[in-house]
């Protein structure tokens, strides 16, 4: 529920009076497009005048300010729009990438013509429709400030750049917060149906499941101070429509390759990346990062432990426990890959991690400004490191 941080109903009331909503909605609109501009500039700039690193695919030679920014997955994602999918038993397929991303920016580019751009500029509109669903989610429970600062968190993030690029990290952000939005509203069907668009989106996406459904059984219980089967209803079935996209999906992998798990075969067999005990992801991800430069391992370190404390933060201050549980969920099943060098952006889609800096910030100019510098020094640093070949992951 909420907490003494967060405003009463009759304080929210009298804040939607003092600053109508049509004002807020612009200063989100007017972050994200900010921010993003931001990062053009400084991967543009930056790509002019330094050299490019080991990582940069040479003898690439970028033709565009896209080219900067397209790189890694971005190619599994251009080759699944333009080629479909292929599966290759024991080597790395473009089957390990689930298809929603792919199929919308496949349609949009009839009207784009360019699919890189469209890419682009899909990746982008999900992050502005992520932020709003953001704003509107903390709101049910916090003040406008509280809200505005955790959106102003997510676009600063040091790794939100691949919220902007030929990703789905953004799209799949967009339709969890807005899943829970929907939950939090108890319109299940549409809840649903976004968990649906989850599960079509990343391999993990179908646990998406487990904090909706405790949202479920959550409402009934603060509604009735106790947990009362004979409240539950005949929409709970809605809730079925979220794995039901994964079930489509192998579905669609068993008639095209006879293989209805090959998503999961290639993940292990390609990328090496199945189900394991923590330590032995942690032990080798970090024996494997410290070997190709300190500052990668440190890196990776600082994030993990970034990622535990604010947690542990949201556990003590008691947000809403199913922000909880999908944050747990998703950093364990993150941490039981084997293989976790890309740490750094899958904790992006853990959107409670903003709140949690929203909230140690709210009261503390100091940290405020701490934080603030902190995410745009290292987000700068971050872009020119990935636009000129030094990011390896």
């Amino acid at each position: 529920m909420t907490q003494s941080i967060g405003m009463t109903k009759s304080d929210e009331s009298l804040s939607s009076i003092i600053v109508p909503s049509r004002y807020l909605y612009s200063r989100i609109v007017s972050l994200s497009s900010l921010s993003r501009l931001i990062i053009l500039v400084i991967g543009l700039l930056s790509g002019l005048v330094i050299i490019k690193g080991n990582w940069f695919n040479i003898p690439f030679v970028p033709k565009s300010i896209l080219d900067l920014f397209f790189r890694w997955d971005s190619g599994w994602y251009l080759s699944i729009v333009e080629n479909g999918y292929f599966f290759i038993p024991g080597k790395q397929s473009s089957v390990a990438f689930f298809p929603l991303y792919p199929i919308i920016v496949r349609i949009f580019s009839f009207v784009f013509g360019n699919t890189k751009l469209t890419g682009f500029l899909i990746s982008n509109v999900a992050l502005l429709l992520a932020s709003i669903y953001l704003y509107k989610l903390i709101k049910l429970d916090f003040e406008d400030s509280i809200a505005l600062r955790t959106v102003f968190y997510m676009l600063i993030f040091p790794t939100s750049f691949f919220f902007s690029i030929f990703y789905n990290e953004s799209f799949f952000l967009f339709l969890v917060i807005a899943s829970f939005y929907y939950a939090r509203k108890e319109k299940w069907l549409v809840a649903s149906l976004f968990g649906f668009f989850v599960s079509l989106t990343k391999i993990l996406g179908v646990f998406i499941f487990i904090p909706i459904i405790f949202e479920y059984f959550y409402r009934i219980y603060i509604e009735n101070n106790k947990f009362d089967f004979n409240k539950i209803k005949i929409n709970i079935l809605y809730l079925l429509l979220i794995p039901l996209g994964l079930v489509i999906h192998m579905v669609y992998l068993f008639f095209k390759f006879g293989d209805t798990l090959a998503f999961l075969h290639t993940q292990k067999e390609g990328w090496e990346v199945h189900f394991v005990s923590i330590f032995t992801t942690l032990s080798k991800t970090l024996y494997s990062m410290l070997g190709k430069s300190l500052f990668y391992g440190f890196l990776f370190l600082g994030f993990l432990i970034f990622t535990l404390i604010i947690i542990i933060y949201l556990i003590y201050i008691k947000v809403r426990i199913t922000y909880i549980i999908y944050c747990i969920l998703f950093f364990f099943l993150f941490l039981s890959a084997n293989v976790l060098e890309s740490l750094h952006r899958y904790i992006l889609v853990l959107f409670p991690l903003y709140l949690g800096l929203a909230l140690i910030t709210h009261k503390s100019k100091f940290w405020d400004n701490f934080f603030t510098l902190f995410s745009v020094m290292f987000l700068t640093l971050f872009t020119i490191l990935f636009t000129n070949g030094y990011w390896f992951v």
